[in-house]
C-alpha cells in the first residue's frame, strides 16, 4: 500500500464550475504540492482531465512525476466506451497502471457490464487495472454485481467509505462489502452533527471523523488486497479564497500524516 493524494483533495485549488481560484492548480503544481505533503502517488481525476492534452504535455507530466518520485493514477468519469478507451491510452502514456472510473450514467447495469467487458482485452494489453468507484449511482451491492458479472482480475472497485452515505449505506458496510474487490481506495473523513431537528454530515481531516480507517486496512489485508490509499476531501469553502486554499492544504497535510502513522 502506498499513500496517495487525489486531485479532489485539492478541489477548491483546482476549481469547480462555480468557483475559479485566482491561480488554479495545474497538473504540474498538483504534483509539486503532493510531493511536498510526502505523498507517494497522485491520482489525477476528471476535475483536472488529461485526455485533451497533447502527447508532449502528457510526457512532461510523466517526467515530472518521475523526477519527484511519484507514481501516477488516472481518474475518469463517464460510461462512453470511446471516452474510456481514450483514457486507457492516456494511462499508458503517463505510465499509470490504474484507472479509477465513475460510471454515473443512466443505462441499465447489463449495458455497463457489456461496456466493461469490451475493454478487458485492452486493459490486459496495457497491464492496466480498472477500479470502478462506489459513487452516487450504484449501491455497493450493485457494484459487486457488476464486478462479478465481468469476472476479470483487471476489473475491481475503488472503495470510497463515505460516498454511499448518499444511499444510506454507512462506511462500515461499504468497507465489509467492497474490500474483497478493492483495487484502489479513497481516504476521506466526516462527522455527523445535530442541526435543528435533523443531522448534517460534514467533512473533516482524515482520522478525525467516523471512518475507521484502521478497520478498513485490516479488512483489505484480510482479503489479501494492497491498494494505494488516496486522500480526498469533503471540505466546504471558507469565508474567502485565501482561507479556503490554506485550510485545504492543511487538511491534505494532516490526512497524509495520519495515514503514514497508521500504515
Amino acid at each position: 500500500m502506498k499513500i496517495g493524494v487525489g486531485s479532489y483533495a485539492f478541489r477548491w485549488s483546482v476549481g469547480t464550475k462555480d468557483f475559479v481560484p485566482s491561480a488554479p492548480l495545474t497538473p504540474m503544481t498538483l504534483l509539486e504540492k503532493s510531493a511536498a505533503c510526502e505523498a507517494q502517488v497522485v491520482q489525477i481525476c476528471e476535475n483536472m482531465p488529461l485526455d485533451g492534452l497533447s502527447n508532449p504535455d502528457l510526457e512532461m507530466i510523466k517526467q515530472k512525476a518521475a523526477d519527484l518520485g511519484l507514481g501516477l493514477e488516472l481518474g475518469v468519469r463517464g460510461n462512453n466506451r470511446s471516452h474510456l478507451q481514450r483514457n486507457i491510452e492516456v494511462c499508458h502514456q503517463i505510465g499509470s497502471n490504474l484507472m479509477r472510473a465513475v460510471l454515473d450514467g443512466d443505462e441499465p447495469i447489463s449495458q455497463t457490464v457489456e461496456t466493461i467487458r469490451s475493454l478487458v482485452d485492452e486493459l490486459h494489453a496495457f497491464d492496466l487495472k480498472l477500479a470502478i468507484e462506489n459513487h452516487f449511482r450504484f449501491t455497493p451491492a450493485e457494484l459487486v454485481q457488476i464486478i462479478e458479472a465481468v469476472d476479470d482480475a483487471y476489473v475491481g472497485v475503488c472503495l470510497d467509505p463515505l460516498n454511499s452515505i448518499s444511499q444510506l449505506v454507512g462506511p462500515a458496510e461499504v468497507i465489509s462489502t467492497l474490500a474483497p474487490y478493492a483495487l484502489s481506495v479513497h481516504a476521506k473523513d466526516a462527522m455527523t452533527i445535530r442541526r435543528g431537528t435533523g443531522f448534517c454530515i460534514i467533512g473533516c481531516p482524515v482520522g478525525e471523523g467516523m471512518v475507521d480507517l484502521r478497520r478498513m486496512i485490516a479488512f483489505l489485508k484480510g482479503h489479501r488486497r494492497s491498494p494505494n490509499i488516496v486522500v480526498e476531501g469533503w471540505m466546504d469553502q471558507q469565508e474567502n479564497e485565501t482561507r479556503t486554499i490554506a485550510q485545504e492544504e492543511e487538511w491534505v497535510r494532516q490526512s497524509v500524516a495520519y495515514l503514514r502513522k497508521i500504515l
